[in-house]
Parts: structure tokens; C-alpha cells; sequence
């Protein structure tokens, strides 16, 4: 086989046709960096204790709320004794 241009065009078209799927290196430069994935990953854990606070805050809340019920219960049901009058189920 003798080597001329003709022969070097084509193997160097065929190469360029198998890479035409692969990353260029401006593909490569707009993936994230691990800098990048650090900095998500801070926020995200931000975020996460913030849920976290909210999550007990309103499970205090709730728990108080109910308390306050069976309190203000127990004070109806006591004055509705002491009234006289029918009590509430």
C-alpha cells in the first residue's frame, strides 16, 4: 500500500466520523468542578439543618397545641360540673 495523501484523507476522515460523539474540551470545561460539587454539597447541608429546625419547631408546636386542648378540656369539663350543666362528649 503505498502511502499518499489520498490514503491519509480518508484514514483521518474516518477518525474524525468515530469521534464525532466524544467531549471536546469546551464540552469538558462546562462540567462542574469538585469545587463546584463542594459548594452544593454546603448549601444542600444549609438547607437540610434548616428543614431539620423546622421539622422539631413544628413538632414542639404540635405538642404544645395539643397539650393547650386537653388542658382548656379539662378546665370546660370541670366548670361544666361545677354549673351544672350537661357536659360535652
Amino acid at each position: 500500500m503505498e502511502l499518499t495523501k489520498e490514503y491519509f484523507d480518508s484514514q483521518l476522515q474516518k477518525l474524525n466520523n468515530r469521534m464525532d460523539g466524544f467531549a471536546t474540551k469546551d464540552d469538558l470545561l462546562e462540567l462542574p468542578t469538585k469545587q463546584d460539587f463542594s459548594s452544593l454539597k454546603t448549601a444542600v447541608d444549609h438547607i437540610q439543618e434548616k428543614v431539620t429546625r423546622i421539622d422539631q419547631r413544628s413538632d414542639e408546636d404540635n405538642r404544645a397545641a395539643l397539650k393547650d386542648i386537653v388542658n382548656l378540656r379539662k378546665r370546660v369539663t370541670a366548670l361544666e360540673r361545677h354549673s351544672g350543666l350537661p357536659q360535652a362528649q
